[in-house]
């Protein structure tokens, strides 16, 4: 059976206590072909050191044969955020499909073969994810409601909430690359502006019903608890991405209701955002600005935009 080349992807940023459970699930991972990029995203808590000292006895495991091959290798970067460790990583893959894993979460030892046999047996998906148990403080949950992972182009519910998980995400490199990469300006929400780029293109993502990772929650250095206001993240993604669709001369070409379900959304954001600072007692022009703006068809720079992303304006 043929076997494609899969690059793994872990960033790390001050997590040199649990980094080592996600590299071990992929140690033991069952498919045979594949590459391990760990990217220390400049990390201060010795996390370097202590991955260069255990390099040697992960490598020891590696087991090959015929035309498989394992291999791990440990890069060390000045600190660009999630989005800017992850596009490094990108960059350095080989495979033919890329997966990422999150230094705190942790993979089933059949994710990439039954994640593989999918692709495999569903041609047409060249983007798949996997169901999930949550580890909130020890606690396994399984989502419900609307945190039910879906398949296919759902690009209506990807607009409300991140419908995507980064850790059971697996995708065609070469067609990832030809969307865009993580945008790097963006702290948090990263996953929530790729996941819509892709939809937004045409493609579907597919859906293994089966948990095959571990994602964990509840710890106080997640990205989502050190920003305030993270609808204005969103609407930065969903603005841009308008703004470059137009550019391009795309955005006319996109079904109506594609369209819709955008406008919708960006209209949606920019009330929540005014209303929530109108009710802490803070200014709102500016914010009232940009949506006049963008409900007059106005283009918005790339200046106005990342207003947006200013902490001291928020």
């Amino acid at each position: 059976m043929e076997r494609p080349f899969i690059s793994i992807v872990i960033p790390t940023f001050n997590r040199r206590s649990v980094v080592e459970r996600a590299i071990q699930s992929v140690l033991a991972q069952t498919y045979p072909h594949w590459e391990l990029h760990i990217i220390d995203d400049g990390s201060t808590d010795g996390t370097w050191m202590d991955l260069l000292s255990k390099l040697p006895s992960w490598k020891e495991n590696l087991t090959s044969f015929g035309r498989n091959q394992k291999s791990i290798q440990v890069h060390q970067i000045e600190h660009r955020g999630v989005s800017g460790a992850r596009n490094f990583g990108i960059e350095k893959a080989e495979g033919k499909w890329i997966t990422f894993l999150d230094s705190d979460d942790e993979w089933f030892p059949e994710k990439l073969t039954k994640q593989m046999e999918f692709h495999k047996n569903f041609p047409e998906y060249l983007f798949s994810q996997t169901k999930e148990v949550w580890n909130k403080k020890g606690n396994l949950l399984e989502p419900k409601g609307k945190y039910q992972k879906v398949a296919g182009n759902f690009l209506k519910e990807s607009l409300e909430i991140c419908m995507v998980t980064c850790s059971s995400f697996l995708a065609h490199r070469e067609t990832l690359k030809s969307i865009g990469l993580f945008r790097a300006e963006l702290p948090v929400c990263e996953d929530y502006d790729l996941w819509n780029r892709i939809l937004l293109k045409g493609h579907s993502i597919g859906l293994l019903e089966e948990n095959l990772m571990v994602r964990y929650g509840g710890h106080d250095d997640q990205l989502s608890n050190q920003y305030q206001a993270l609808e204005r993240f969103r609407l930065y993604s969903l603005l841009l991405t308008k703004e470059e669709f137009r550019e391009n001369g795309k955005w006319d070409l996109l079904p109506v209701e594609s369209k819709t379900l955008i406008q919708k959304a960006i209209q949606s954001r920019g009330e929540t955002i005014i209303q929530g600072r109108t009710k802490r007692g803070k200014e709102t022009k500016w914010i009232q600005s940009l949506m006049e703006d963008f409900n007059a068809e106005k283009s918005i720079s790339k200046k106005d935009l990342f207003t947006l992303l200013d902490d001291f304006s928020f």
